[in-house]
């Protein structure tokens, strides 16, 4: 069908349609805060929603790929979900279906707990280990059964070994990261030595041995042949060490980790700790949100993307990023990162680390053009203040040691961070944000075979005058993109976050291997306003002004995880089998002691009032999940060049809602009771993993991998608020004019209801589907020499069945009315020089826009996103002085999608209405393209110098202009103006590097003062922007537009001096 040259569907005509009883969506209200790339709807972090695409043995299913996905369209459907669902309408009964579940439960956790063996060799990065195997011949290339292989590691509490099995076989499994010594022994043969072998998390070392006849009693030892290729897995990796955490010029956080990982992109970019102690969103290979940070093997993802609380960085041993083809360990598709504690030892070691900035030892950055677009300052900063950092230091101690050697080892840590920054969209005063944590490992080994471990860590985070708006329909408000002219628009974050653990592995025999932990993530987090003055949030020119709301949330996740590993010979190969299983529970509760002042929120445009929001305050909603899992993993080695992954995983997720209530507020006369919900929802769901590894050369040296794989959504505890009654925030959305100019919302004011959130308008559909990810990818990595290796590769990711929550009393094609509609032009005003021309727009019919509101949750038809990458990349570890590794990708995404770096283009996130068609693909999806590149080193010099550079290249984000129009009948409405892929924000290139200079002094005593020099050329693009037509008001009151007004501005070159001290 072909489109009118102003990017709408023609009059009278749709792109595609829904059927005819559908509903459209009026999107919730987002927080981009801890979104990646983009936000959907519910609460915040990417909660794709489900589209067209329905089960391939439903009869009346069908598929509609769109005509690009060559690589889709030639997949064989494995969507094996069943869909087993109960709709929120069972109260839960007393005794009765409580009982049942609990009964269920027990037995899925005394399953899992038993599971049967499966291959440890396998790992991925949810395992907290590493694995070592290889074969033992002689210098005939004949096997050699009876060998007698030893493996020691500071790591380790004593030694490990086993003896080669007939085929000359050995392995090692679930040994913990480090540096290893492998010994090969044999009467009548050369001992061989095998020194310096690199174990990383979720990495299975090949190391093979030849023993020749010996002469006389001889050894043999060979140091620095450490493998760079795992010719066992088709996982993408990226670990780093100890050593190189300590050593990389950064913020010193996870995000700074992610940074310098490839594939990786990050929507705020860090200048020497400018944005540490406030996440940032993140995505790999066009997947945003679906994270699953994991400490010490306990997941601690917050909702469904970000990390739950700020972690003690020079805590960790060893930290690990996957990022694409995951094993069914993991349930998700997006990155999955494994952070591993430091232990004690047989022998007492720790360390202080300490580094310092201060304001002028900072460059200035901010140009005259910035200046005049609205990088402006206040609060006594003066314009060219407004990036800078004000004060910032980090203080880490360690210490670690053993009580009894090899028996009972000890380790804690604590650390202080304390960051001050001024941000363009506050330019009142710096920003200051303090971190302090501390924690503690204790290992326990209770047998030869059989290990305890306990491990704790809590986080405080203070922030004063946190930045999150309200974000009104229509609008395009986050904490980037708001700006706060006053601290009273800000409120006071106090926030405490943790994980702890208790874990038991035992090694049951050279091919019987068992873990379990059991553990808990939570955190509680009250916010309190800074201020009085009555709310107003402006969608035209980003202006919020007025005090923010009173509340706090609290989670829980507890869980146990488990797994028996098994190998067995000769079916064909050899098989390494792994079976686990996980459950979870996690809940959720949201307070809202006080919303706005009034429990009203004024909603304007370019500082003319349009509606109102009426709140229901004070509010508590509580919400739960329980998830129950099981994966089975075979790595089978078919041949000795061919390798095989096989996986499948089980999810069982089950929504429920406890008892509770929302007491008498201002707008709730009466206190309102609402009965506890066993089984809101369930989805029991099946996803297949299929990988192979070709080792094309026979000496695992070049590999070639394939893997296909699919994953569910995590639907989050979050997501029962979607649908839970009592909502976190009840509303009601008005339209307003201030009839008598008075400033404010006074009682009877309010004009026509155009939403509201809360009560039994909130639904579900019976039919709801989760969202799933579909990943292909094709690999070549090549050691090109001893510790040097490359990879290059194309991956092909696909989401499908998206869902949201929508209007269901509005269908698409309720939309039906063809209303042109004028741009406004950059300053938002009609009947201006600066006017654009006239865009098809389609008006809701009259008899719908009196209807009751109803916020229905279902699939988005049509809402499919594909993402294209091309990726390469190098590695060189550590030896002869340097390590390196580079890295560049390029993605083209044909992306669903409604909000960009904080910025939103239209009013749904997936097409809801004709309207959310316009300047979109042929199903709304928003085309472009972005790259990346990423290199960073080490060069030890003479005398202990140390050189380390961290050079970062960034695509800037394609952007369009966007404006609102309320002559629709249905509110507030964000249109885009033109298509997003002609207009792009600054590409940042970045330059940081770190001199350091280490005195060495006996007993292992290591001094190390360093400098560190971030953005060395002193780059100044443009992060964020505003794209919303809309004018404001300068302090030296000149009137200019809000189009293109700087709101993020990476911040100038600053220095950093600090020092290391080891023992």
């Amino acid at each position: 069908m072909a489109a009118s040259a102003s990017g709408c569907a023609p009059a009278g005509e749709c792109r595609f349609r829904r059927r005819s009883s559908g509903p459209s969506a009026e999107g919730a209200v987002e927080n981009t805060a801890g979104s990646p790339r983009r936000t959907a709807s519910c609460d915040g972090h990417r909660r794709a929603t489900a589209g067209a695409r329905t089960d391939p043995f439903d009869p009346d299913h069908s598929l509609t790929y769109d005509p690009r996905s060559v690589i889709a369209a030639s997949l064989v459907s494995f969507e094996l979900s069943s869909h087993a669902r109960n709709v929120a309408a069972r109260p839960a009964q007393q005794g009765g279906s409580m009982v049942r579940h609990s009964s269920r439960r027990a037995i899925f956790t005394l399953l899992f707990l038993m599971a049967l063996p499966a291959a440890l060799a396998s790992q991925t990065v949810s395992s907290t280990t590493g694995a070592i195997n290889g074969k033992v011949i002689d210098k005939t290339s004949a096997v050699l059964p009876g060998v007698t292989v030893t493996i020691a590691s500071p790591s380790m509490m004593g030694t490990r070994n086993t003896v080669t099995a007939e085929d000359g076989m050995y392995r090692f499994a679930a040994i913990p990261p480090g540096e290893y010594k492998v010994t090969f022994e044999l009467t009548g043969f050369q001992t061989l030595v095998r020194e310096g072998i690199r174990v990383t998390l979720g990495f299975t070392a090949t190391v093979n041995g030849e023993l020749g006849v010996a002469s006389l009693s001889e050894s043999v030892t060979v140091t620095g042949q450490s493998p760079v290729v795992d010719t066992s897995s088709t996982a993408m990796t990226t670990n780093f060490d100890a050593k190189q955490l300590a050593s990389l010029p950064n913020a010193r956080d996870l995000w700074a980790i992610l940074a310098e990982s490839p594939g990786v992109a990050l929507t705020r970019i860090d200048v020497g700790g400018s944005a540490a102690g406030t996440q940032t969103g993140y995505s790999v290979y066009g997947t945003s949100g679906q994270n699953r940070p994991m400490v010490e093997g306990i997941v601690a993802t917050e909702g469904t993307a970000a990390a739950g609380f700020y972690y003690d960085y020079g805590s960790f041993d060893e930290v690990s990023v996957e990022t694409a083809a995951h094993s069914a360990e993991m349930p998700w598709p997006g990155v999955q990162s494994q952070f591993i504690s430091k232990s004690g030892g047989n022998a007492y070691h720790g360390g202080f680390y300490g580094d310092y900035e201060r304001q002028n030892w900072q460059a200035f950055n901010v140009d005259a053009g910035q200046i005049a677009r609205g990088a402006e300052g206040g609060g006594g900063l003066s314009p060219r203040d407004v990036n800078r950092l004000s004060k910032y230091h980090d203080v880490n101690a360690d210490v670690g040691g053993y009580l009894k050697k090899d028996k009972t080892w000890w380790y804690v840590s604590t650390r202080d961070q304390d960051v001050s920054a001024q941000y363009v969209n506050f330019p009142v005063l710096p920003h200051r944000t303090r971190l302090t944590n501390v924690g503690g490992k204790g290992t326990f080994q209770l047998s030869p075979n059989n290990k305890f471990i306990v491990y704790a860590q809590a986080g405080r985070k203070h922030q004063p005058t946190r930045l999150d708006p309200f974000g009104p329909a229509g609008g395009s408000l986050s904490n980037t993109t708001a700006i706060s002219l006053s601290s009273e628009s800000t409120w006071e974050q106090l926030y405490w976050g943790w994980v702890w653990k208790g874990e038991w592995n035992s090694v049951i025999s050279n091919k019987l291997f068992f873990e379990v932990r059991a553990g808990q993530f939570g955190y509680n987090w009250p916010n309190h306003p800074n201020g009085t003055g009555l709310r107003y949030e402006d969608i035209g020119n980003n202006i919020v002004r007025g005090a923010n709301r009173d509340w706090r949330k609290d989670r829980r996740r507890n869980q146990v995880l488990s797994s028996v590993s098994y190998f067995k010979d000769g079916w064909a190969g050899t098989h390494n089998f792994k079976f686990g299983g996980e459950v979870f529970d996690e809940n959720v509760t949201d307070t809202r002691i006080d919303q706005f002042p009034g429990d009203v929120l004024h909603v304007l445009r370019n500082g003319a009032p349009i509606e109102v929001y009426l709140f229901n305050a004070p509010s508590k909603s509580i919400d739960g999940l329980w998830t129950y899992s099981a994966y089975a993993n075979d790595t089978w080695r078919v041949t000795e060049r061919l390798t095989l992954n096989v996986g499948l995983r089980f999810d069982r997720y089950r929504e429920y809602l406890p008892a509770q209530e929302l007491p008498t507020g201002r707008f709730n006369p009466t206190p309102i009771s609402f009965a506890a919900v066993d089984d809101l929802i369930h989805w029991n769901l099946f996803a297949p993993r299929v990988g192979a590894t070709f080792n094309v050369t026979g000496d695992g040296k070049t590999a070639v991998k394939f893997n296909y794989g699919q994953y569910w959504f995590n639907p989050g505890a979050d997501f029962s608020q979607t649908i839970n009654p009592n909502s976190i925030d009840w509303w009601k959305r008005y339209a307003w004019t201030d009839s008598n100019m008075n400033g404010k919302w006074d009682s009877g004011e309010q004009g026509a209801l155009l939403d509201q959130q809360g009560g039994s308008g909130q639904k579900l559909d019976p039919e709801l589907r989760d969202t799933f990810t579909r990943e292909t990818a094709v690999w070549f990595e090549r050691e090109l020499m001893a510790n040097v290796g490359v990879r290059t590769g194309f991956i092909w990711r696909g989401e499908r069945q998206h869902y949201s929550v929508v209007r269901g009393d509005r269908p698409f094609d309720a939309f039906n009315i063809p209303t042109p509609v004028t741009d406004p032009g950059p300053d938002g005003r009609l009947g201006t020089s600066d006017d654009g021309g006239t865009i098809l727009a389609y008006a809701l019919a009259v008899p719908f826009r009196t209807l009751t509101p109803v916020n229905l949750t279902t699939n988005n038809p049509n809402s499919d996103s594909n993402y294209y990458t091309w990726e390469i990349s190098g590695t060189k570890r550590l030896n002869n002085r340097w390590s390196m590794l580079a890295a560049f990708g390029h993605t083209w995404s044909d992306d669903q999608g409604r909000n960009y770096f904080g910025n939103s283009v239209r009013q749904n996130t997936y097409p809801q209405t004709p309207n959310d068609l316009i300047n979109a693909g042929s199903q709304g999806q928003y085309v472009f393209r972005g790259w990346g590149a990423k290199l960073h080193g080490t060069w030890e010099g003479p005398r202990g110098l140390r050189v380390t550079p961290i050079l970062r290249h960034q695509a800037g984000q394609p952007y369009a202009r966007t404006f609102t129009t309320s002559a629709l009948g249905y509110g507030s409405v964000r249109i885009i103006a033109e298509p997003i892929n002609r207009l792009r924000q600054d590409n940042i290139t970045l330059l940081d590097l770190r001199l350091e200079k280490a005195f060495t002094r006996d007993g292992g005593k290591r001094l190390s003062p360093f400098m560190d020099l971030f953005n060395v050329f002193n780059a100044n693009p443009e992060q964020n922007i505003s794209w919303n037509s809309g004018t404001f008001v300068r302090s030296d009151g000149v009137t200019i537009l809000a189009f293109q007004r700087p709101t993020t501005i990476v911040p100038p070159r600053i220095l950093r001096i600090g020092a290391k001290f080891t023992f």
